[in-house]
């Protein structure tokens, strides 16, 4: 094999042959990048996958739209910080669930619902909350969103595919 490539590279179209591979090296880089030739192996994966960043696109915005809304559910007191804490913990509830979506590995499965429901009740009580939001009341509440939330990341994951 190494003759054959020594002969190929001291033949007199030794140039021709690199610009050549050069050409066609640049040539697939472009395709793969553009989207026209995609290469997914169980190890490699080459060319632009646009139905993965809709996807997350979609999860995301409905992701921010869904947890900024629950604001209007959560009787908070505008007086302390003007209203703004209850958006900050909203805020950091919606980090952590672009989190899951970054990792792309969200499913149905109860014990993963489970888990992610306990990391949100810990995200909220680690915050200085009211005592009303300590109360298992509540955090059935937090359940339930939560599940929501996940489902519809699923559905949407779905829907887009």
């Amino acid at each position: 094999m190494w003759e054959a490539i020594a002969e190929i590279l001291t033949n007199s179209n030794a140039f021709l042959i690199l610009v050549f591979a050069v050409v066609f090296t640049l040539i697939f880089v472009l395709m793969a990048r553009t989207g026209l030739l995609q290469i997914h192996t169980n190890s490699f994966r080459m060319g632009a996958d646009h139905r993965e960043r809709d996807i997350i696109r979609q999860q995301i915005e409905w992701t921010h739209s869904y947890v900024m809304s629950l604001e209007g559910e959560i009787a908070t007191d505008t007086t302390k910080y003007g209203g703004y804490f209850t958006k900050y913990v909203l805020e950091t509830v919606y980090d952590e669930i672009v989190n899951w979506i970054t990792f792309n590995h969200i499913n149905l499965e109860s014990d993963y619902i489970s888990v992610k429901q306990a990391k949100i009740r810990a995200i909220v009580k680690s915050m200085p909350v009211d005592q009303k939001y300590r109360t298992k009341e509540f955090d059935r509440k937090i359940d339930r969103w939560c599940e929501e939330v996940i489902r519809r990341l699923v559905t949407i994951r779905e829907v887009y595919r």
